[in-house]
């Protein structure tokens, strides 16, 4: 897909690698915002530089892995600290490197956590700057590992601390996480071990002037313009939008369509709330945004329908900015179709 302008975001992401490491920092956004499209062209830009080395890993790719497939996404056998990842050549994306003849079995956290502060210090020591990338880090959340009697300890929590110590203690290199998961990043930002080591930056909804200036370029009418920007708001959208002109759809018939469908995804979760929740509180939830698009934390977040509130987020109807305090819908059209649902 092609890469919308997002210069101010794709500009704060590139200073920011070039900067010294100092603590971790969480890009999140609602899902299809375009964090990971900013994260890949900020690689892309920056890898004609010989001093900055990028080890990412998009765990998107991956059903939620096991300890075992942890290891294998995250390293390659070879005969270096750190290898090029044989699938992402044309990136030129690392991987953490491993002996050919290293054993994966029984192998305790303290051992990984050696393995790789071991590339990080190499690539440090050969004079480049590491940039640890991890998309959708929360998928690791499950994993734990055992070792020589020991009990199980969460990958998830040992990678935070590990990632303290590699910015925020010793400065080696910088670690960001990307996720869409709010309710993932309330957890850390609630996290009292991890105040004061990290920092979060928002890639949030296209702005209009934004999607009014790439619809201009891309073709469309001055009308089909003032119709779309009312309702457009993430960067795949206009290439559906795109895509559909050619198809010979109208803007205002893709749209329409558009906002169906999410209206009639919307009917079917409602219809299949699992038990313990209650519909009367979900749609008491919704039918905060009959008039507003934004409504602040206080405002919803109750005792009593936490369960119902976590359940919309979960099920990205809704997007939670734990940082800035803003529930909203998780796009423009999802909205929409809320408002539309509230008609019944």
């Amino acid at each position: 897909m092609k890469f919308y302008n997002r210069e101010k975001e794709l500009n704060y992401l590139k200073t920011y690698c070039q900067l010294e490491p100092n603590s971790i920092l969480f890009v999140y956004g609602p899902k299809s915002s375009g964090k990971s499209t900013v994260m890949l062209k900020v690689i892309e830009e920056l890898n004609k530089r010989d001093d900055i080395i990028f080890f990412y890993y998009d765990l998107r790719e991956y059903a939620t892995p096991t300890k075992d497939e942890f290891l294998n996404i995250f390293f390659e056998k070879g005969d270096k600290k750190y290898l090029l990842n044989k699938l992402e050549i044309n990136l030129k994306i690392f991987k953490f490197g491993i002996e050919e003849n290293f054993d994966f079995n029984n192998l305790s956290l303290n051992e990984v956590f050696t393995k790789i502060k071991e590339s990080i210090k190499e690539a440090v020591k050969e004079g480049k700057k590491p940039i640890l990338i991890i998309d959708e880090l929360q998928k690791l959340k499950n994993i734990y590992f055992n070792h020589g009697g020991e009990e199980g300890k969460s990958l998830l929590n040992e990678l935070f601390n590990l990632f303290v110590h590699l910015t925020k203690v010793r400065h080696l290199c910088h670690v960001i996480c990307l996720t869409s998961d709010t309710l993932f990043i309330e957890e850390v930002y609630s996290n009292s071990t991890l105040e004061n080591t990290s920092e979060y930056y928002l890639i949030n909804w296209l702005r209009k002037g934004c999607v009014r200036d790439i619809l201009k370029e891309e073709g469309f009418t001055e009308e089909e313009i003032n119709y779309a920007i009312n309702y457009i708001s993430l960067p795949y959208e206009i290439a559906l939008l795109v895509n559909n002109k050619k198809l010979g759809l109208s803007v205002e018939e893709t749209i329409k369509q558009w906002i169906n469908i999410e209206k009639n995804k919307l009917l079917y979760l409602i219809a299949n709330v699992p038990d313990e929740l209650n519909e009367n509180k979900i749609n008491e939830i919704l039918g905060k945004f009959k008039n507003d698009i934004k409504v602040k934390y206080e405002d919803i977040i109750k005792k009593e329908t936490i369960n119902e509130f976590k359940f919309l987020v979960e099920n990205e109807i809704l997007f939670y900015d734990v940082i800035n305090g803003i529930i909203k819908p998780t796009s423009v059209k999802k909205w929409y179709s809320i408002k539309e649902l509230l008609k019944n």
